[in-house]
């Protein structure tokens, strides 16, 4: 009789043994499906211990580049957590103010102005010509350059040449020198009948720096109104008058 009353006793905490651990193994199985399906911010609060693991804290979605919060109402941002003094930002240093470079402006000096190779040119002549007015004689083709001596009016020079804007003079004292053209009665009166012995260009002024005004032709007859120079002052049928080189007439 104590025999079968102990075997069902012991047969009692071995049913109660194995009712424990399918408690204890569906808890676990429980456990890890929890775990498995828990969010990372669950898992957050979890271990950092929250007294309210079903509280999730406020979260900010940035958008992509180049797209704007589709939700008009977002979340505000928390400000900023006050640095900590050793995390303090260094005082702002004013730029240093600008410096002002002195230009030091060098004295202009005078230019010094020298006649072209076309005024000083000269193109040979002989003649002796009538002074009209006063003038100063220079040493080069240039009313910069040094005066040689004064010149009266009335009075003859010997010309050896000219340039676009003087004649080249030959003084008294054999010095060769330069006279602006405008003292001068660069033509002489004249009133003849030339026929041409070669074609010719027309010239606007007596030398080879005149602008070409026209043309006359071998055999034709001219009507010479002065000479100047190595030139022939012309009158052509139509009244237009101007040079022909001397040479054209020979």
């Amino acid at each position: 009789m104590k025999g079968a009353v102990s075997l069902r006793r012991e047969r009692r905490v071995v049913r109660g043994r194995d009712r424990m651990r399918r408690v204890l193994c569906a808890a676990v199985v429980a456990s890890c499906a929890i775990a498995w399906t828990a969010t990372p911010s669950t898992l957050a609060l979890a271990q950092t211990g929250s007294e309210s693991p079903n509280t999730l804290p406020d979260t900010k979605i940035a958008p992509a580049p180049g797209e704007e919060s589709s939700s008009p109402a977002a979340a505000p941002e928390r400000p900023a957590a006050a640095p900590s003094e050793g995390e303090m930002a260094a005082p702002e240093v004013p730029p240093p103010p600008p410096v002002h470079h002195k230009t030091h402006h060098r004295s202009a000096k005078p230019a010094v102005v020298t006649a072209s190779a076309t005024e000083t040119e000269v193109e040979p002549a002989h003649a002796r010509m009538k002074l009209k007015e006063d003038a100063w004689v220079f040493t080069r083709p240039t009313k910069w350059s040094k005066h040689v001596e004064r010149v009266h009016a009335d009075k003859y020079v010997d010309i050896t040449g000219t340039t676009r804007n003087y004649l080249r003079v030959k003084l008294k004292s054999g010095q060769e020198a330069y006279l602006p053209i405008s003292a001068v009665e660069i033509t002489r009166p004249a009133d003849k009948i030339f026929q041409l012995t070669s074609n010719a260009p027309v010239l606007s002024e007596p030398s080879h720096w005149g602008k070409k005004l026209s043309e006359v032709h071998k055999g034709h007859s001219v009507h010479v109104v002065g000479v100047s120079l190595n030139y022939m002052k012309i009158r052509m049928k139509d009244g237009v008058e101007g040079y022909i080189p001397t040479t054209a007439l020979e």
